[in-house]
């Protein structure tokens, strides 16, 4: 009878041991791949509120002189407050921003789980209180950039009525990128996330 017991309990131990295991797999600690005060690159899970495409295509090697030039070619275009002039074309990045970010983000493609996402943030050059931020990750040989802040100050009190709202661009696209749509036939295309072949 005490055998038997014990031989239940030990097989109860057994799958709670492994439930547990599971668990602690699906909500692993995000992980820091590099932490400064102007650069920040972390592997995460999406955020709650984007549709999931997992499982992503991780763990994916993209050469860091590849992901500097997808990051050096992302554009965005500002909204005019006069009707029909003209937004400004800027580069969402400047070549010191994509300097620090393209081995970051290789880097953390490289050790990225099929759960994880790439979530990074980075200060502008001539202004540490403003930042951008955004998520990558790889789905089919394709690399999808959301950008969710774009030179965003820290305090938002700081923002005066005469700048530019955050809410007014959108990225531009280049050669054979296109935008994620939410629909079908390229319908409810969200211009904040843009996708780039790969091969």
């Amino acid at each position: 009878m005490i055998n038997v017991i014990s031989g239940k309990n030990v097989r109860l131990g057994g799958i709670i041991l492994a439930l547990c295991g599971t668990l602690s797999c699906q909500t692993r600690p995000n992980l820091v791949i590099h932490q400064s005060d102007d650069l920040s690159v972390v592997l995460r899970t999406l955020p709650a509120g984007y549709p999931s495409l997992q499982p992503y295509d991780h763990s994916y090697v993209i050469q860091p002189t590849n992901t500097f030039n997808i990051l050096e070619s992302l554009k965005y275009k500002t909204g005019s407050v006069l009707p029909f002039s003209r937004g400004h074309h800027r580069n969402v990045f400047s070549r010191n921003q994509v300097a620090r970010l393209a081995p970051a983000l290789s880097q953390a493609l490289s050790q990225a789980q099929p759960q994880d996402v790439v979530a990074f943030t980075v200060t502008d050059d001539a202004r540490s209180d403003r930042r951008t931020k955004g998520l990558g990750f790889v789905v089919g040989d394709e690399l999808h950039l959301i950008i969710e802040e774009l030179r965003k100050p820290l305090y938002e009190g700081e923002q005066q009525t005469y700048q530019q709202q955050v809410s007014q661009w959108e990225l531009l696209l280049d050669d054979g990128q296109r935008y994620y749509t939410s629909r079908p036939g390229g319908k409810g295309a969200v211009t904040n996330w843009i996708i780039t072949p790969l091969r």
